[in-house]
């Protein structure tokens, strides 16, 4: 029942709390300032389990939320064993239900909530039926692996968001058809959110950034398409003396051969993802743009008043360096990336320092090195400033 039950609140789409600790799973639902959280207790943790601990655990669950702006913390413990009697006393004057799969039974005493969440029905009908639950025919279904996670949601979440057609609302006055309004809205909400969270991993922005130079590559250089070349390349006289603005933001997707091409793209990968799964994704795309047209202009005032050159100047390096900028502000704030998975990042982000001041010379654009790596900088500390809930998810999975 235990693993049932984990497989059931993953399915649901609650998010999970790691503790540390193979007895016990915490799984939550938050929305606004609330958060309603269902702390399972494995039968090996009752050993040496004392009202006190329960206590001090409880206490530190509700900070985690709290720490996280949640003013409205609700938690029901459940506990998985058969020690009734030893759970009831753990848990009294608490919210907890006890589920004995020895006897087959959820025990709900008088004073608990009688529903959370909308799980009860479900762990009822898999206790009651060994594993099995029934269909709207009575049938008996098996809900082990992908059918429990299906069938749950039939059981909890869908008839909890349960589309309600017009026709039932136009019968029901008063507050029973603002309800089914409510329940048809949260539906709708429900699948949105289900459809596209499996994309919140994804860095999609880099993504996007690197089939459009890629692909600017391949018309620009491999189809001999010069045109490109010659109307999105910069130089300082076009910008400032003919007024073509465009070509500050158009000469960050142009490069000048294969392996310019090639050391971009992957320091825009190695880099990006870092920052992109750090902020949401129209920050991390403002900070993008804006670092490269940073250092398009540092180059131009650069080749304009310190030199008596105007060379072409193409590639993403400025909007890179900005990246790089952002991630050392970052490593500056949060010691803690290095740890962890982002040991590998931190590296990478040496060698390519390192490798960028070796390559340096008549060919590279310092300048726009330098502006777009100061623009990044000071974009991040602008627009990481603000608490989303994109910047909490990363925190949390940091600590």
């Amino acid at each position: 029942m235990w693993d049932k039950l984990q497989q059931y609140f993953t399915g649901r789409g609650l998010r999970e709390v790691d503790l540390r600790k193979e007895t016990m799973r915490l799984y939550y639902h938050a929305e606004k300032t609330s958060a309603d959280a269902v702390w399972m207790i494995h039968d090996e943790a009752l050993a040496d389990l004392t009202k006190e601990k329960y206590g001090n655990y409880l206490a530190t669950i509700r900070g985690i939320f709290e720490k996280q702006g949640f003013s409205a913390v609700s938690v029901l413990t459940l506990f998985v064993s058969g020690q009734i009697a030893a759970c009831k006393e753990i848990g009294d004057g608490t919210a907890f239900w006890i589920v004995d799969g020895g006897y087959g039974r959820l025990i709900v005493y008088e004073n608990q909530p009688e529903d959370f969440l909308g799980i009860r029905t479900v762990i009822e009908n898999n206790v009651h039926f060994g594993g099995h639950s029934r269909n709207a025919e009575g049938a008996q279904i098996d809900l082990s692996h992908d059918n429990f996670r299906s069938e749950s949601r039939m059981q909890s979440v869908i008839k909890e968001y349960e589309p309600i057609d017009r026709g039932a609302v136009q019968r029901v006055d008063g507050d029973r058809a603002s309800e089914y309004r409510d329940a048809a809205s949260r539906q709708v909400r429900y699948v949105r959110a289900k459809r596209w969270s499996r994309y919140n991993n994804v860095c999609v922005i880099t993504i996007a950034l690197l089939i459009i130079n890629v692909i600017v590559f391949i018309l620009s250089d491999l189809f001999q398409m010069e045109v490109l070349y010659v109307e999105g390349q910069m130089q300082w006289k076009t910008v400032f003396e003919d007024g073509e603005y465009y070509r500050l933001f158009t000469c960050m997707f142009l490069h000048y051969g294969i392996d310019h091409l090639a050391g971009n793209m992957i320091a825009l990968y190695a880099f990006g993802d870092m920052i992109e799964s750090r902020m949401t994704r129209p920050r991390y795309l403002i900070l993008y743009v804006l670092a490269g047209l940073g250092g398009s202009l540092a180059s131009c005032f650069y080749f304009h008043y310190f030199t008596e050159m105007d060379p072409f100047s193409a590639g993403a390096s400025g909007a890179i360096y900005g990246l790089m900028g952002a991630m050392l502000v970052m490593l500056l704030r949060y010691p803690e990336i290095r740890r962890r998975q982002y040991g590998a990042r931190f590296g990478i982000f040496i060698l390519y320092m390192i490798y960028s001041f070796v390559r340096a010379g008549d060919s590279v654009n310092v300048a726009a090195h330098a502006g777009g790596f100061v623009c990044g900088a000071i974009l991040f500390l602008i627009l990481d400033r603000k608490k989303t809930r994109r910047k909490k998810t990363w925190e949390k999975k940091v600590r």
